[in-house]
């Protein structure tokens, strides 16, 4: 934390793993400002691209690094946000760098704040841009996670809340999922469809006086973060094909 600095409010912020330019990454974004982006009065898009000095060989971060990476975003976020009227939306982490993004009411003052930051930290080479982007198009199009990476999160999540509760997530155990449809023949064309493809149809409703119909379809399977990611993007991409929205998932907690 640099000396006299807020602290960082980092709720509402996650982490997903993609690829970008073909290439491994990690992305932490603020998936909050998805409700009011683009801000009107933050319309420059400036950037610090800060290069590892001892990169993993798949161009991500290593651990060792990791404590001295946090000081550098910690020293970035307080110059650039003071001098730019900035906020930080995100970072990208590939290729043997880190990349940070802020959105500023200004690029006026950019570079001197940004060059301050990084002075602190002998070693570190980094490059530094910026450019107009009012549509906030790198976070929008960039930054913020695809509908897959969306639901990655979300199992992230539901996963830390069942392993709180002592969940084993190896032990296979029935997992229960649901879709929502616009019509009964969207829906029926998807329960043939998740049938062939090796879920049981465990229940079938329509929501009172909405045209919504539900759909619930159930796997016997371990719901460890890769075993759960391919059964959800399955279903996803499945339910998609018939027009439906996937609506989450569900399992009893298995302790041994």
């Amino acid at each position: 934390m640099v000396p006299g600095a807020k602290a960082m409010d980092w709720k509402g912020w996650k982490p997903y793993l993609c690829n970008v330019n073909s290439k491994p990454a990690s992305i932490f974004v603020n998936l909050d400002l998805i409700g009011s982006a683009p801000i009107s009065s933050k319309t420059w898009l400036l950037w610090t691209w800060v290069y590892f000095k001892s990169p993993r060989p798949d161009g991500l971060s290593d651990s060792a690094e990791a404590p001295k990476l946090y000081e550098i975003e910690d020293a970035l976020i307080a110059c650039v946000t003071e001098a730019c009227n900035a906020m930080p939306c995100g970072r990208i982490t590939t290729e043997g760098r880190r990349e940070f993004y802020f959105y500023g009411e200004t690029k006026r003052g950019f570079h001197r704040a940004a060059s301050k930051a990084m002075s602190g930290f002998e070693g570190y080479s980094f490059d530094l841009g910026e450019q107009a982007d009012p549509r906030w198009e790198q976070y929008l199009n960039v930054l913020y996670p695809s509908p897959e990476s969306r639901q990655r999160i979300s199992n992230m999540d539901l996963l830390d809340v069942l392993v709180k509760q002592g969940d084993v997530l190896t032990v296979a155990r029935e997992v229960d999922h649901w879709i929502l449809f616009g019509s009964e023949s969207s829906r029926s064309l998807f329960r043939g469809a998740a049938n062939a493809a090796g879920f049981t149809i465990a229940d079938e409703s329509k929501v009172e006086s909405e045209p919504t119909f539900v759909i619930k379809v159930t796997r016997k399977q371990p719901i460890d973060q890769n075993s759960i990611d391919k059964t959800v993007i399955e279903l996803l991409n499945l339910s998609r094909k018939f027009g439906g929205d996937y609506d989450g998932w569900e399992t009893p907690v298995v302790t041994q």
